[in-house]
């Protein structure tokens, strides 16, 4: 399906730069109900992109200082999406600087899928809605691994997504270890970020046109870098 987030999964580890837009090193942050607008704000997007939107492949880079992070963003359904390919996610960036901005608002759906290329693992991050409570979870385990207590049933929904696509270590008998069960997944599924990304997009109905993410054809918005 050309709007499945399987693909993405699969080019996480290319280099960017290969495409007119974003195709490797990307990551997601979306929120269900959330105007794009207020999402990019959260993200300290600057005013003037968001003010006369331009497509990410006509605008002029040369402009772009290292305190700020290029973006794409949309909706999809109910769902505002951020996708950046700088290799990590600013919104889990400004969440581990305790950056009171963007945590979730008590009943708000979000998620976040952080390649974290630097310095791996990649990180699955949802927020549920009810109390805002945001539930980590590394690439191939369980977001029900957690001690948190699922009260609303949409993490064992995900979980169950996750499992499904084969996104979750089944461990002993099938496989002795971990790196033969991502080995596995390397050569027959396309890799464990490919499936971890397609199970997500699936279980949480978010699509995003794939066409229009490679050939830069979605907007731009520059982000205040974190640690700039």
């Amino acid at each position: 399906m050309n709007d499945s987030l399987r693909w993405l999964g699969e080019h996480c580890y290319e280099p960017p730069g290969k495409v007119p837009g974003m195709r490797g090193g990307v990551s997601l942050t979306a929120v269900r109900g959330l105007p794009v607008a207020e999402l990019l704000g959260r993200l300290r997007a600057r005013e003037e992109e968001m003010a006369a939107p331009v497509r990410y492949r006509d605008f002029d880079f040369s402009a772009v200082t290292p305190s700020l992070r290029p973006c794409m963003y949309g909706t999809s359904g109910e769902w505002s999406y951020v996708l950046e390919g700088s290799g990590s996610s600013t919104w889990y960036e400004r969440w581990f600087y305790d950056d009171s901005v963007v945590k979730p608002l008590p009943g708000e759906d979000l998620v976040c899928l952080n390649p974290n290329i630097a310095v791996q693992p990649c990180w699955l991050a949802y927020t549920p809605g009810g109390d805002g409570a945001v539930w980590f979870t590394e690439f191939g385990e369980s977001p029900l691994s957690s001690r948190k207590v699922d009260t609303t049933g949409k993490v064992a929904a995900l979980d169950e997504a996750l499992r499904a696509a084969g996104a979750v270590n089944p461990g002993p008998p099938e496989f002795g270890s971990t790196p033969e069960w991502v080995s596995f997944l390397d050569e027959h599924h396309g890799g464990l970020p490919a499936v971890v990304w397609q199970a997500v997009g699936d279980g949480l109905g978010i699509r995003i046109p794939r066409t229009d993410v490679e050939e830069g054809n979605l907007p731009i918005a520059l982000l205040d870098d974190p640690f700039a």
